[in-house]
């Protein structure tokens, strides 16, 4: 009898640990965890992962990283019409513009959602981006990177744009990123190089090595310094082949005798 109940006690006792496991399995699985990444003025503030519970809020994710990292310091408005960001690590709301065009936006996965920071339910796998700019009056572009023609050292962008015509009647039209400046990053080491008027950037030879090259964009409004172009994110880059990278040299090699001998 003695050995029966040991026995069933033991059985017990699996059968709760499975319970337990199972339990806590089903909480993982409801979580999500999403990208976030916070773009100031002048840099990027945060970029890493957050996991929030289940049927959380943009805004909760964003909250979830404030209390977990001691250099983000969110402001939060609570009010009946939703609630809303209006500073983070002090850039407010309101910094270049009197009629406070300029603010906090969100988007996720590239697209602006069309309800606030507190009404988006976020699901797993999303990237969040939260910028700081003036979408609707000084303009703001989302570059794609064209790199077509990378082995020659050209790199340009595109943006879909709304635009409108002298009725308002708006038309996304794709548009030429131009004036901004570019920073290629190679062997440890980064260059600011300067587009022609066109938009299209011609990355000397030297600069095309062989592997991961980090790629920033920057843009600012020359009135107010307001960021115009939404930077890529900090660890975003293209690579180079070990081909297109010998090629790169020899070309370098070429370009460099040409240009003794035309002196």
């Amino acid at each position: 009898m003695k050995m029966f109940k040991k026995s069933l006690s033991i059985i017990l006792a699996v059968i709760m640990a499975m319970s337990c496991m199972a339990v806590m399995s089903f909480a993982a699985e409801d979580d999500a965890t999403v990208s976030l990444r916070i773009e100031g003025i002048t840099e990027c503030l945060y970029y890493g992962d957050v996991t929030v519970a289940s049927g959380s809020t943009a805004l909760d994710v964003i909250k979830t990283a404030d209390a977990a990292d001691d250099t983000l310091n969110v402001t939060v408005i609570y009010s009946d019409w939703g609630d809303y960001i209006t500073a983070i690590n002090g850039i407010t709301a309101g910094t270049y513009t009197t009629m406070m065009w300029d603010g906090w936006s969100y988007m996720v996965d590239g697209v602006a959602p069309n309800v606030g920071v507190s009404a988006y339910t976020v699901s797993d796998g999303e990237e969040i981006v939260m910028y700081y700019g003036d979408p609707w009056n000084t303009g703001m572009q989302y570059p794609i990177i064209n790199t077509d023609k990378l082995s020659d050292g050209i790199i340009s962008f595109t943006s879909m744009d709304t635009v409108y015509d002298e009725n308002f009647n708006a038309t996304v039209k794709e548009c030429p990123v131009t004036d901004y400046t570019l920073v290629w990053g190679y062997r440890g080491k980064t260059v600011e190089i300067t587009p022609d008027e066109n938009g299209v950037c011609k990355i000397p030879y030297k600069y095309l090595t062989f592997g991961e090259h980090t790629v920033q964009i920057e843009k600012y409004d020359a009135s107010n310094g307001l960021p115009t172009v939404l930077r890529f994110a900090p660890d975003f880059s293209v690579s180079i082949g070990f081909i297109d990278a010998i090629v790169a040299f020899f070309k370098m090699i070429f370009e460099s005798i040409t240009s003794l001998f035309s002196a």
